[in-house]
This record gives structure tokens, C-alpha cells and sequence, in this order.
């Protein structure tokens, strides 16, 4: 299976879960949801959408509100982290006031659940992001032996890796150990280049954290010292490998990298180093972020029509 197909494959899977669970969580709400709406009980597409608002608001507005309690344990925390701890936020403050409208007036509450549906449609594109990594890791684990590693950069602490730099650097020295045996010429790429905030270059301090604390000679290491995003760790290191390609990541970032190496058209499998689970459900979010704002345009459009299906619902049942 190539990789363009393993990552769709993964989101189809995903996508038909969430739904499935959506759609048999409205069967179990039906009856209290005609009760709490005041809507006839045949109306069965407000269940539906209370239990698409109920699983965004759990699973986007949780995993944003967990994240805003991660943020002091941050290495470093940037302009998105705020931003997921204030959606974290504003959902719990919407569904509040959605719970406190129903009891003054449901038809307030009504207004709200519609008027929100584009908010309640991402929570569950977020639900299905989520499944679709953990599908993908499960597909990624059947690979062929690599005869180039690359590791991609993240974030440094002084001249030093971070806490989850140091994770990829050493799952990338597992993966390469262990392809020595049949790949004895295989080889190491790390890639990053220096941030705005960092002192030297990600690769620099990667090939030093291999060389001096993990024992990989520097004869087998490649530097890549110039990209500053994912996309650019994969096209700027391209000249430097060779196939069979294992790109080694953090667990939460392995999905979205797969998709950015087959739009590369680059063959290979991506490794997810193990990641804390406490950072895990905001990195989830950051990443849902980060495709959004790659489909920047199509997500806007889809927002503004589902804005446009909410207001002619809302006026017909009204």
C-alpha cells in the first residue's frame, strides 16, 4: 500500500467510525432531546445535531481545555497554544450558555446548537483526525527495512535538544540500529534549521546528541541545516536520501507528515516517537490547526455554506 493510500485509507476508517458513533449516540438522545428542544420527537435531525455538539464539545473543546492546563509545562509556548486554550475556553463557555438557554427558552438554545453547526462539524473532523493517527500508526508498523533515517527538527532548550527533540533522535537511533543488519550502509538524515528563538541549528544539535550521547558515529550522519517547517524537511532533504525511507517524527505529528510526504511524492514510512500522553490531545488540536490552515480556502468555504444551511434551517423552523 503506497503512503497516499495508507493515509486516506486511515481517514475513510476514521470518518465512518465518528459517524457511526455520532449517528447511534442521536438514536440514544432522541427522546430527550424533543423534550429538552421542545421539538416533536419525529424531528429526529435535532438529536443528530445535539450529538455532533456533543461529541466536538468533548472531544475539540476538552482536548483545547487540557491543553490550556499543559500550558506551564511547556518548553516553550507559542501564539497557536494560546489560541487552542482560548477554542477550549469559548466551547465550554458556548455549551454552558446552550445548557441555560434551553431551560429559559429552547428556541434560544435551538438558534445557538445551528448557528454553531460549523464549530460542531470541526469537533468532529478533530474526532476523526485523532482515530485516523491511530489507524495510520498501526498501518505504518508493517515497513521495509530503511537504508536512510530522517528525523525531523523540533524546538531546542538552550544549545540542547528538548524533551521531545531528544525522543525523535532516539527513536530515530533505534530504527537505524536495528536496520544495520540488513542495511549495513544505512544512514542518518536530521533536518531543522535555526528558529528566531533558538541559538543553533536543530540539525546541529541533533547529530551532536547522537554522536556524543548515543554513540552514532558522525561518519553515518547527514545534515540538513536550512528548513524551518515540515515541508521543508522533507524537500530540502531529499537529495540526501535514498530508498527505503523511514521519516521519524513525534507520534502526533507521524499522520499529517505522511500525507506531507506523499504530496512530496516521496516513498516512505514515518515513525511516531512516543510523545507524553498529557501533551498529546493539544498537539492533536495543533495539528487539526495546521491542516486547516493548509486548506485554508476550502475550509472557509465549507464554514461560510454550513453557516448558510444553519441560517435557512433556523428561519424555516422558525
Amino acid at each position: 500500500m503506497t503512503g497516499r493510500m495508507r493515509v486516506l485509507a486511515s481517514a475513510l476508517w476514521a470518518t465512518m467510525l465518528v459517524a457511526t458513533g455520532t449517528v447511534l449516540l442521536a438514536r440514544v438522545l432522541r427522546p430527550a432531546v424533543a423534550g429538552w428542544l421542545d421539538m416533536p420527537f419525529e424531528q429526529g435531525g435535532w438529536a443528530g445535531l445535539v450529538a455532533a455538539a456533543t461529541v466536538a464539545t468533548a472531544v475539540l473543546g476538552g482536548a483545547s481545555l487540557w491543553h490550556a492546563l499543559m500550558l506551564p509545562r511547556l518548553v516553550r509556548v507559542r501564539h497557536v497554544d494560546w489560541l487552542i486554550a482560548a477554542l477550549g475556553a469559548g466551547i465550554a463557555l458556548l455549551a454552558v450558555a446552550i445548557v441555560v438557554a434551553a431551560a429559559i427558552d429552547p428556541a434560544l438554545a435551538r438558534a445557538a446548537l445551528l448557528l454553531a453547526l460549523p464549530l460542531w462539524i470541526a469537533g468532529l473532523g478533530v474526532g476523526v483526525l485523532a482515530l485516523a493517527m491511530l489507524l495510520h500508526a498501526r498501518l505504518a508498523q508493517r515497513a521495509p527495512v530503511p537504508a536512510t533515517v530522517l528525523i525531523l527538527g523540533a524546538g531546542l532548550r538552550g544549545r540542547d535538544v528538548g524533551p521531545l527533540l531528544r525522543r525523535r533522535v532516539e527513536r530515530g537511533a533505534q530504527v537505524w540500529c536495528a536496520a544495520l543488519e540488513h542495511q549495513p550502509d544505512a544512514r542518518i538524515v536530521v533536518s531543522g534549521g535555526q528558529g528566531a528563538d533558538e541559538v543553533r541549528t536543530e540539525a546541529s544539535a541533533m547529530a551532536e546528541h547522537l554522536e556524543r550521547q548515543l554513540g552514532v558515529p558522525a561518519s553515518v550522519i547527514d545534515l540538513e541545516e536550512a528548513s524551518t517547517t515540515t515541508r521543508e524537511n522533507l524537500r530540502l532533504s531529499r537529495p540526501l536520501v535514498r530508498a527505503p525511507l523511514a521519516v521519524v517524527t513525534s507520534e502526533y505529528h507521524a499522520y499529517r507528515t505522511a500525507g506531507l510526504l506523499a504530496e512530496a511524492g516521496m516513498q516512505g514510512t514515518v515513525v511516531g516517537a512516543w510523545t507524553r500522553p498529557s501533551y498529546r490531545p493539544g498537539a492533536i488540536v495543533r495539528e487539526a490547526l495546521a491542516i486547516a490552515a493548509d486548506l485554508r480556502w476550502w475550509c472557509l468555504g465549507a464554514a461560510l455554506a454550513l453557516e448558510a444551511l444553519a441560517v435557512w434551517a433556523l428561519l424555516s423552523t422558525s
